[in-house]
């Protein structure tokens, strides 16, 4: 359009000042408007496969742009003139029918794709609907498949709206009996903090804060220990509550399950501390006595003296035995105890970590005190749990370590407790202490059991523990017992057998313990052996290079050589010699010692031991008869 503008321009100017022929002055601006016509139905052609219309429009301007080249040269007569106008109206008339058609079918293609968009939409509402159905579909399965009670709960009103399965097998009603009943009939520990919906978010927060524990009440009346968590969620475009609650009996049974491991756990460390080293001197003083009892003479009646004796070192001898007993599963064994006597024997056992730590301990405990009816090794169990406690909290104390246990009579209840001057408890923790699985140490260190199970074993008594602390300054655990009266029995009897008969044979006694050696002596040597003694392993085997023994007797632990090398040595120096070896141990119920003991063969003697028993495996063992592979 701009070059045709200039043109125009510049031939207007030469056709008034330079052309004077008519002709050359019309020709060239016909031409320019054929030009024109010529471009535009080119233009259209371009469309003549997408639109019909488009071939009439780019045949009436490719005819128009003729008709104008031609109308320069037309004869002036009016019959010429009425032709080509007639034929320029034609031509007008047919480009605007062309053009009415295309702006018709721009319209039909523009509705098309309008169409074709909105189908598109429609079908993509279809798929949105379809996956929020399906979405609905799974929420609603996991929702009545959850294990869990699942209650969907009015913010506003506390009415139940919705529950699965799960919430009608916990509650113990149906269904019908449980929509738009109020939460609180279910749940008798929610007490709203306010009529507005804070208020009652507020209420579910409270009960159902991670770890607590709350109360549950069936249609029958039963109450159930549940926990749970609260969701708030938007239902019918309200706000809803929605209530995972869970039934903890199961756990509760695991932790029970998880209480009797700790037991075992805790044998296994005590009886490596206590069976030895009680049963050596517990064997010296039953083996003086019983030779007492053969020395007595036989005109003076007994007064007791001895047979006592014997009775308290048989009582001792229990507390050993009753440690088999401390993994034992079930209820309490409910018997008469001694308090003072459970602190006593717990602080002993661990004598030696108190010396490794450098732990002064204070022993308060107060005389006289009542028994009451509890099962002591549960007991021990606490105290033990308590006292190892203590000791780590004061494991990276600098400053001088002090542990207290105090026993003290309180009213009607027993009350013990354990201190420590380590650096106590955080506040915000304090009330957490006693939650299963709660710890404040590393990973691995702790199964966080530990207090819980303490807990559980108190409740199991009808007593309680509970503790107080203060930064910087130590914590201090108590726990309470009732007193309950009980009949005291009467001490059994206890019958010593006559000696053996006089025998002959030289037998070696090897064992650490002096006053073992001296026992064995004292019985061997009054019945006509020779004894010799040693006091180790190593020591035994000098002595069997300058001497020949038809029996030896040796100890399991001993230092320098124990019985096991001892054995293994004598076994390739003289294998019938170490057939005849007796083993003395009093740490016969560790798994080591038991698999050794099996394996040889060997006959083997527990301390504390008989003499009665002594004598027979003496003289059965020389004399060859066949017995038993251990003695007891």
């Amino acid at each position: 359009m701009a070059l045709g503008a200039v043109l125009i321009v510049l031939w207007s100017y030469l056709a008034a000042y330079r052309v004077g022929e008519p002709l050359w002055i019309t020709a060239p601006v016909f031409a320019l408007l054929a030009a024109a016509c010529l471009y535009t139905g080119q233009a259209h052609r371009q469309y003549i496969g997408r639109y019909p219309s488009a071939r009439i429009l780019a045949s009436g301007f490719i005819a128009w742009a003729g008709l104008l080249l031609l109308f320069p040269f037309v004869d002036r007569s009016p019959v010429a003139q009425a032709l080509f106008y007639l034929s320029s109206a034609i031509l007008a008339a047919g480009i605007t029918l062309g053009m009415l058609a295309q702006v018709l079918e721009w319209a039909r293609a523009e509705n098309e794709s309008l169409k074709d968009e909105f189908n598109k939409g429609m079908a993509s509402r279809r798929l949105l609907e379809q996956e929020v159905h399906d979405s609905e579909q799974k929420y609603r399965a996991l929702f009545e498949m959850a294990s869990d009670a699942m209650f969907v709960v009015d913010l506003e009103t506390l009415e139940i709206q919705e529950v699965n399965q799960s919430a009608v097998k916990l509650s113990g009603r149906a269904a019908d009996k449980l929509l738009r009943r109020r939460i609180t009939d279910l749940c008798p520990e929610l007490i709203a903090t306010g009529a507005s919906l804070l208020g009652h978010k507020r209420m579910f927060d409270a009960m159902l804060e991670a770890g607590r524990e709350f109360t549950l009440v069936r249609a029958d009346g039963a109450r159930v220990q549940c926990e749970g968590s609260a969701t708030l969620v938007e239902y019918h475009q309200r706000p809803f509550v929605q209530l995972c609650v869970r039934e903890i009996t199961e756990r509760k049974q695991i932790e029970k399950q998880l209480r009797q491991v700790e037991k075992l756990s805790a044998l296994g460390r005590l009886i490596a501390g206590v069976a030895h080293e009680l049963n050596n001197p517990l064997a010296v003083i039953m083996g003086y006595a019983q030779l007492l009892v053969r020395q007595r003479d036989s005109h003076r009646p007994p007064n007791g003296e001895i047979e006592k004796i014997l009775h308290e070192s048989e009582r001792a001898a229990k507390i050993v035995r009753s440690l088999l007993t401390f993994a034992r599963s079930g209820e309490p064994q409910l018997q008469a105890m001694d308090l003072n006597s459970v602190v006593a024997t717990v602080l002993d056992t661990r004598e030696e970590i108190f010396r490794t730590e450098q732990i002064r301990v204070q022993r308060l405990l107060a005389p006289h005190l009542p028994r009451p009816m509890a099962d002591s090794a549960q007991i021990e169990q606490v105290l033990t749990n308590l006292i190892t406690n203590a000791v780590q909290a004061m494991s990276q104390q600098t400053s001088a370590r002090l542990l207290t246990v105090a026993t003290a009579q309180a009213g009607n209840v027993l009350r013990c407790s354990v201190a420590d001057n380590g650096s106590g408890i955080p506040p915000e923790i304090l009330g957490r202490i006693f939650d299963p699985f709660f710890t404040t140490k590393a990973p691995g260190q702790s199964t966080g059991l530990g207090l819980s199970i303490c807990h559980g074993i108190l409740e199991d008594h009808n007593g309680r523990i509970w503790a107080e602390s203060r930064l910087g300054q130590g914590t201090t655990f108590f726990f309470e017992l009732p007193v309950v009266e009980y009949p005291v029995p009467a001490p059994p009897s206890t019958a010593i057998p006559p000696p053996a008969a006089a025998a002959q044979g030289h037998i070696l006694i090897v064992d650490d313990e002096p006053g073992i050696r001296e026992v064995f002596r004292e019985v061997l040597s009054s019945l006509g052996y020779q004894i010799t003694t040693a006091s180790n392993g190593r020591e035994a085997l000098e002595q069997m290079a300058h001497a020949h023994y038809d029996l030896i007797f040796s100890d399991l632990c001993m230092p320098e050589m124990g019985g096991e090398t001892f054995y293994t040595a004598v076994q390739m120096a003289d294998a019938n010699l170490a057939d005849r070896i007796i083993f003395v141990t009093g740490d016969t119920v560790s798994a080591n010692s038991r698999s050794f003991l099996e394996a040889t063969g060997n006959r083997w003697l527990s301390k504390p031991f008989n003499i009665a028993e002594l004598e027979r495996l003496v003289a059965e063992t020389l004399a060859g008869t066949t017995a038993p592979a251990s003695s007891r």
